[in-house]
């Protein structure tokens, strides 16, 4: 006869279609969860090694604590008040060991009744050492548990049963030796221990690998089919690591190209003996992107990284990067690989890039996205178009699995999410710490995602993980910030020099600066115009001789309004675009495709000539645009240095030496509380801090460093400073240094004003994001009505827009034909969706009657199970 502890105890009971029976029973499932946390760490021994290494455990006992974990990890579910959730079947299992019927008790969930039942369990059995490893594996629901009053949860019957099954595993497993009677410290780890139990239980609770079984086999016969199983699910999951390539030189990413001095110093880098952050710090044409995969490469070769994940600021950016590494990922990673190493693309509409849609191997399952079909009824264009990349399906089924893959291109957002209080954000967090995380643009974030980020580095640097930080324009103090996140400790950087390499280690630091590499942008002058309209008549003089440009403006509505200008004075032959952000998503892909064949860096001279693009901040990151002129609206300092970088980006003879005209006011000593808003009454709500513009255009015109400021600015065409004829710190530190005393009076309290604002910004991300010795739920913070963002600013609203024909509602966006999906499809739903501020639409009307009826009509097409973003 069965014991109690194995026969009246359900673990699952949400049984396929398909299934040969109604119920799992709880210690059969607990043992497959075991099972699968013991096929993990032999696919995937580093988890393992680097837990075992950090913690001063021997491997094999730290093996057997993650394992004892996992099977402890439902501990919970043999209270009452988890079993009376299925009622029938509750009274049925208690009836055939002859126990009377039990109403069902309080709503505490399993994981935290788990909690307290352990620490109950533990301290007659001498356990109490496992105590932090089994609170690691019942937060395996998504966050840390709390710990309830067992009398509300369950009877001293169950107490006795769930006693029994932790004797019997450990009789089957066998009991861990502790030195003491306190409980191990795992400090950062049991954040490590807590997602590989949430990965455990994921893939030990997939009907297709471990279904339902009948009560017919006594534990240890169990354990032993349950290993089996679990080797089966973890080699068909395609969780093994490929093996790395001996070694990775430029020559390897770009066989024609010669190296640029940061390449070639990155091309020289030892493997590092532990765990890095590298801060490369150059301008637009240095290569930085090869750079970072060549260190990143150094890393993994050291053993410190198994893969990378590449953070964006944008969907866009990342898109265009995921692009570039499908053709050429692979060659990290050695010939001999069993199966071709994952490259994940994760951003919330990744469903709609059909690259990466076609990379999943489709094996019959439903998959939401432009192409559903399995790989045998795709035609060998499409194949072609996905054959240079794969992405495992059991990792693409999910956002939260992304660092799984072994390269993974995403936005930053992605990984911030391992930082803050979202369920399951642990299995993030243990993931990503054998990657090598590179957070290219790393100046493109606002004080609330930039202190997210130095948590996320903090994280990252306690686990063992390592990173590399791309820029063009940190400031010092950011550089420091980050450099001592990841350290945990204060570090002192004294290096100014620029370009420059910085290597920051748990015990020292390096910092090497890099010669200028040619082709980047270090001698281009700057004129200043006081009015837009001189600014578009350059451009069009500028087109009309043959020659392309673009007019950067800080929002939409002047980009517009820029335009309307622009298309009414053209002259004959020159063509005037708009790009901006607020399009619908299928309307903005292609037209940013549109402005990449235009100015990118395989345009021709017959596509570029006469082209005139009105563009807003859109285009001064990451997108490789080479345009022969350039006007720009006053933005902060950094911005505009951003934005040269896509003037001359590449080398084309013929054309003249370039010059950014940038439009506003001078800097003067009398500039009053509007001298930005008066110039540009949009954009001051965008760009909020009046003395860091005027600080940025003093600069330019040259009133740091030669006090020749006031005489340049007082003409209207006259010619400041080289934007980056000394180092860019010469251009940033004066503009977001401490220098409120050299502002004109009338700026200062909106100086400090704004100054404020950055600071309760930072104080905001301080209080959202985790702490790495602290594993604990907190006030509320994991509730699942709360949510913790990313990032701040105003709410938004996802508008779908339609069209009427016919009498029928369809979708705004109409795809050519062959493009991977249909028109009235859910890709075309999805295309055709725009986000904007809930503010701008607050007053929209409802909908009237029958504007309803065919709402409800396209949504009764979509099916229950599709994507939130969907219905």
């Amino acid at each position: 006869m069965l014991p109690p502890y194995l026969s009246a105890y359900w673990g699952k009971a949400q049984p396929r279609p398909d299934a040969a029976h109604a119920w799992h029973p709880l210690a059969y499932h607990s043992l497959d969860v075991a099972a699968v946390m013991g096929a993990l760490l032999e696919v995937r021994p580093a988890w393992l090694t680097a837990m075992a290494a950090r913690l001063g455990l021997p491997t094999p006992t730290c093996r057997q604590r993650l394992i004892l974990a996992a099977a402890f990890h439902d501990l919970g579910k043999f209270a009452e008040n988890f079993q009376g959730k299925v009622p029938a079947l509750h009274q049925q299992l208690l009836g055939a060991i002859g126990r009377p019927p039990i109403p069902r008790l309080a709503t505490d969930g399993h994981g935290d009744v788990g909690h307290s039942l352990w620490r109950t369990l533990a301290k007659p059995r001498g356990l109490r050492g496992l105590t932090p490893w089994v609170e690691a594996a019942v937060a395996h629901h998504g966050a840390p548990t709390a710990k309830p009053p067992l009398n509300n949860a369950m009877t001293q019957a169950s107490i006795a049963d769930a006693g029994a099954y932790v004797d019997a595993v450990l009789g089957l497993l066998g009991t861990p030796d502790f030195p003491g009677e306190q409980a191990e410290e795992l400090g950062a780890e049991i954040w490590r221990a807590a997602g590989l139990v949430i990965l455990a239980d994921w893939i030990g609770s997939n009907q297709s690998w471990f279904p339902y079984t009948a009560l017919t086999l006594p534990l240890d016969i169990y354990w032993a089919r349950a290993q089996a199983q679990a080797a089966r699910a973890v080699a068909e999951a395609d969780l093994a690591e490929a093996p790395l390539a001996g070694r990775l030189l430029l020559a390897d990413l770009l066989p024609q190209a010669e190296a640029t001095p940061l390449q070639a110093r990155a091309e020289d880098e030892p493997p590092p003996s532990a765990p890095c952050l590298y801060i490369v710090e150059d301008l637009t044409g240095a290569g930085k992107t090869e750079a970072a995969l060549i260190l990143a490469h150094r890393l993994m070769a050291a053993g410190q990284a198994e893969g990378l994940y590449w953070a964006l600021p944008t969907m866009a950016t990342a898109n265009g990067l995921y692009g570039r590494l499908a053709a050429t990922y692979r060659r990290l990673f050695g010939d001999g690989a069993a199966g071709a190493p994952s490259l994940v693309l994760a951003h919330s509409a990744r469903d709609l890039n059909t690259a990466f849609q076609l990379s999943i191997p489709r094996d019959g399952h439903a998959a939401y996205g432009p192409d559903t079909r399995s790989p045998g009824t795709r035609s060998g264009a499409e194949q072609a178009r996905g054959g240079e990349a794969q992405c495992a399906a059991f990792i693409a089924d999910d956002r939260k699995k992304t660092f799984l893959a072994q390269v993974g291109v995403g936005t930053l957002d992605q990984a911030l999410l391992a930082v803050l209080p979202v369920r399951h954000q642990a299995l993030r967090l243990a993931a990503l710490s054998r990657r090598v995380l590179v957070v290219d643009e790393a100046h493109a974030y606002d004080p609330y995602m930039t202190r997210t980020l130095e948590a996320l580095l903090r994280f990252q640097g306690r686990l063992g993980g390592s990173a590399v930080v791309l820029s063009a324009t940190l400031t010092g103090a950011q550089r420091q910030a980050l450099a001592g996140a990841f350290a945990g400790r204060a570090v002192s950087l004294t290096r100014h020099d620029f370009p420059l390499l910085t290597r920051v280690s748990a015990g020292a630091v390096t910092e090497t600066p890099v010669a200028s590499g040619r082709g980047t942008r270090r001698d281009l002058p700057v004129r200043r115009l006081d009015r837009p309209e001189d600014a578009m008549a350059a451009l069009l003089d500028a087109a009309g001789q043959g020659r392309c440009g673009v007019y950067i403006r800080n929002t939409v509505r002047d980009a517009l309004a820029a335009v309307d200008h622009l298309r009414r004075h053209a002259p004959a032959g020159v063509t005037v675009d708009l790009f901006h952000a607020r399009y619908c998503l299928g309307d903005r892909l292609a037209r940013e495709g549109a402005v990449l064949d235009r100015f990118g860096k395989a345009s021709t001279p017959e596509g570029r000539r006469g082209h005139v693009l009105v563009a807003t901040q859109v285009v001064e990151q990451s997108l490789d645009l080479d345009f022969d002129h350039m006007a720009t609206d006053l933005a902060p300092m950094d911005l505009l240095i951003q934005r040269a970088g896509r003037l001359h980006r590449h080398s084309r003879p013929g054309r003249p030496p370039p010059e950014l005209w940038v439009v506003g006011p001078p800097a003067n000593a009398e500039a009053d509380a509007a001298w930005y808003q008066r110039h540009f009454p949009f954009a001051a709500k965008v760009y909020d801090d009046p003395a860091q513009l005027w600080l940025t255009q003093r600069t330019l015109d040259g009133a740091i460093g030669d006090g020749a400021g006031e005489a340049r600015a007082s003409g209207e065409r006259t010619s400041g400073l080289p934007l980056a004829s000394r180092s860019p710190r010469d251009l940033i530190e004066p503009v977001f240094g401490a220098h409120t005393q050299d502002l004109p009076p009338a700026l200062v309290p909106q100086g400090e004003a704004a100054a404020g604002r950055r600071a309760a910004a930072r104080g905001v991300a301080r209080l959202n994001t985790l702490d790495p010795d602290l594993f604990d739920r907190g006030a509320a913070a994991w509730d699942s009505d709360i949510e913790t963002p990313t990032r701040l600013g105003d709410p938004t609203l996802t508008l779908r827009l339609a069209r009427w024909h016919d009498g029928v509602l369809t979708p705004w966006w109409r795809e050519a034909p062959g493009a991977g999906g249909h028109e009235g499809g859910h890709r075309t739903w999805r295309l055709s969706e725009l986000t904007v501020r809930a503010g701008l639409v607050a007053q929209a009307m409802a909908p009237d009657v029958q504007a309803q009826a065919a709402i409800g009509a396209q949504r009764a097409q979509w099916p229950e199970d599709a994507p939130p973003s969907w219905r």
